[in-house]
């Protein structure tokens, strides 16, 4: 019997998440986008085009990749909308900040007139976390000086969504009275469970229609499957690191400690064979150290010969 495959129905999967939104020609897609960009950026969108709709399956091995769909509208205005199924840290932070960064001077060519040729980008990332410090859906982030006052011609605005605020907002609010931008963001955080579907909202029936549409595309759910697999995989290795440094953090801290008690103890004593021990010989040296114990029973407790 063949084994039924399993559907990708996370929205916060990246792969999904732009192929919901990659296409300019087709309604729904625009219909999203629109949806999106006019109310979280606040920017009017007449028309609009995307730049990057590819999806390529050569490239879903590579964990750099980012599957942002970048839209400029009639004015040349630039949103670039991503999805970040993780949590915000110091390398996330900046990570977006290079980015936006980069969107700007992508559009500077040898020769241009910045007034003509250089548009403001506008970053909105969705985000499966929140910040402490906003507990808000929408944090928007703009150059300021120290009287809150944005700087003339500002460029670059960042926005974030805070994907699980929608689930607070749920208990503030009876889901039925979600407008359509948080219809959609409670889809992208829970996907499309009963509760929303019940309410039978436009962006709900797009949605539906575009989940059974990637699912119908083999090529695409490997892709997505891969993506999830990659970033499992990223995860534990960062885990990982961290774990590796905070051990190795500790073992430096006992060699400091020990060393410097050894020195007090041991002045005449070269220190060279406290060099490269394990955390849990550092450990015994520093217990024997704080013990008064005797220079021989230091060199036994880590199998070294007594020294004349």
């Amino acid at each position: 019997m063949k084994k039924r495959r399993t559907k990708i129905v996370d929205f916060k999967n990246d792969v999904l998440f732009k192929f919901t939104l990659r296409d300019d020609q087709d309604p729904d897609c625009l219909y999203l986008l629109k949806l999106i960009i006019e109310n979280i950026a606040g920017i009017e969108c007449h028309s609009l085009k995307v730049q990057n709709p590819e999806l390529n399956p050569q490239h879903v091995e590579d964990k750099d990749m980012i599957l942002d769909i970048r839209v400029i509208n009639e004015n040349g205005e630039i949103c670039d909308v991503e999805m970040q199924n993780s949590s915000l840290d110091r390398e996330q932070y900046q990570r977006f900040q290079i980015y936006g960064a980069k969107l700007l001077s992508e559009q500077q060519k040898r020769g241009d007139d910045y007034i003509e040729h250089i548009h403001p980008v506008f970053q909105l990332i969705f985000i499966d976390d929140l910040d402490a410090d906003n507990l808000m859906l929408i944090d928007k982030y703009m150059m300021r000086n120290d009287l809150g006052k944005i700087e003339r011609y500002c460029l670059i605005t960042r926005i974030y969504i805070y994907l699980p605020y929608i689930n607070i907002l749920k208990k503030e609010k009876q889901i039925g009275n979600f407008d359509e931008l948080e219809t959609a963001i409670y889809i992208f955080k829970n996907g499309l469970d009963d509760d929303i579907i019940k309410t039978g909202k436009k962006v709900v029936k797009i949605m539906e229609k575009k989940v059974e549409k990637f699912n119908e595309d083999m090529i695409l759910q490997d892709m997505a499957f891969h993506r999830d697999l990659n970033k499992w995989a990223r995860y534990a290795r960062i885990q990982r690191v961290r774990e590796e440094g905070l051990r190795q953090g500790r073992q430096e801290g006992l060699k400091y400690s020990v060393l410097k008690l050894f020195q007090k103890r041991f002045s005449e004593v070269e220190t060279a064979f406290l060099d490269g021990l394990s955390t849990e010989q550092y450990e015994k040296i520093l217990d024997l150290l704080l013990e008064g114990a005797a220079l021989e029973d230091i060199y036994r407790a880590i199998g070294r010969e007594v020294r004349d």
